[in-house]
């Protein structure tokens, strides 16, 4: 199979705008957790905002103008990423480039008032409509990046974003693209907050990962989109590579259909294979105990007793669909840099399990797995490793 390099990474998160804060502050042990300002909520109620992002950075075509907010994220994080890969317009073929996003949830900010007024018996800007099918933000980034080759928006829940890279990934490896922009998108809306508000599950403190008194996981919203190309393209171009992402197809545990998995056992048997030689996890726990208690169970008994080290970073940026993206993102620094961030928020962590707590920690890493979990049962782990 062919080696994937991962050479540009784009990223918009609640710790910034660009690759640089977002990895400052991961390392930092920073979050990015804040009472939310953009729209109305009761006061006090938290959230992991991105900043604003000016459209006329971003947008170059008339058909961009009328972009949403979630289409910017996700065409905002294409195009650092592509400057951070070096690759300029000239550099790309649009025939050979394919592009792969994954949401959970789509544009939210603008469903909400469309339904609401439908729903009043009053009419709806039809121009709006576009922008609310899930894959609206695959299309503006499709036009304004000028890419034709394969392309594809995927939902998988929580789960989301390392869908997209995994597609992107084998997009690569079997050779059908030179070059693949891959990743993912969600943001916090109203309707987002009003129906987590009404079911009880947002948090009056900041995301705790592991941390088994935390209150639950803090909504955020972002977008990170990495570069993957052939190992032999990255090198030709004389690339700066951040290390190799290896594909893989996911798989399913027992759980209830919209439910997480309650059983660590099948969990476990399924990521030790994954697990065997790792030599840091970067984890999905957001600070629901009862969901972070399994899959640190699972953790553990996939590492066999090995002190492996682990870091949640959605105690840094929230939890949305598309965080695995930013996830996968970290991973890459991760094995660039030879560091691993400490889990923003958390104060205790199981005794069975060594999560990096307090501050950064050097270590040599050769190999770095996401877990990828996702309600459903669905697994999207994908294992990130340093370039031979």
């Amino acid at each position: 199979m062919t080696a994937v390099a991962v050479s540009g990474i784009g990223v918009v998160s609640a710790l910034g705008t660009g690759v640089e804060p977002f990895w400052e502050g991961l390392v930092a042990g920073r979050s990015g957790v804040a009472p939310i300002a953009r729209f109305p909520v009761p006061a006090g109620t938290l959230g992991a905002e991105a900043p604003a992002l000016d459209a006329r950075a971003f947008v170059r075509s008339p058909v961009g103008r009328r972009i949403d907010r979630l289409s910017l994220l996700a065409l905002a994080a294409c195009r650092l990423a592509l400057v951070d890969a070096g690759l300029g317009p000239e550099a790309i073929d649009p025939t050979r480039t394919g592009l792969g996003l994954g949401t959970a949830l789509g544009n939210l900010s603008e469903t909400g008032p469309f339904l609401d007024r439908l729903h009043a018996g009053r009419s709806a800007n039809p121009l709006v409509f576009p922008n609310m099918v899930m894959n609206a933000a695959l299309s503006y980034a499709s036009i304004e990046l000028g890419v034709s080759g394969p392309s594809a928006l995927l939902t998988e829940q929580e789960a989301s974003g390392e869908a997209a890279l995994a597609w992107g990934a084998q997009l690569v490896a079997d050779g059908a693209v030179d070059v693949c922009l891959a990743g993912g998108a969600d943001e916090l809306a109203p309707l987002r907050h009003q129906v987590l508000h009404e079911a009880g599950l947002l948090p009056r403190t900041a995301g705790r990962p592991f941390d088994p008194a935390a209150e639950g996981a803090v909504p955020g919203e972002g977008a990170a989109v990495l570069v993957l190309e052939s190992l032999a393209h990255a090198r030709a171009r004389g690339a700066r590579v951040y290390a190799q992402l290896v594909p893989h197809p996911g798989f399913g545990v027992p759980a209830p259909v919209h439910g997480w998995p309650r059983d660590p056992g099948p969990l476990a048997d399924r990521l030790r294979a994954l697990a065997v030689d790792v030599d840091a996890v970067v984890s999905a726990a957001c600070g629901t105990p009862e969901v972070d208690g399994v899959e640190a169970a699972a953790l553990a008994r996939a590492l066999g007793g090995r002190a492996v080290p682990v870091t949640a970073p959605r105690g840094a940026f929230g939890d949305f669909g598309a965080a695995g993206a930013l996830a996968v993102a970290e991973a890459a620094l991760m094995v660039a840099h030879g560091v691993v961030p400490p889990t923003a928020g958390a104060t205790a962590a199981p005794a069975d399990l060594d999560v990096v707590i307090g501050s950064a920690r050097r270590a040599p890493l050769r190999t770095v797995l996401v877990d990828g979990l996702a309600r459903g049962g669905v697994c999207r782990p994908l294992r990130v490793t340093a370039v031979a």
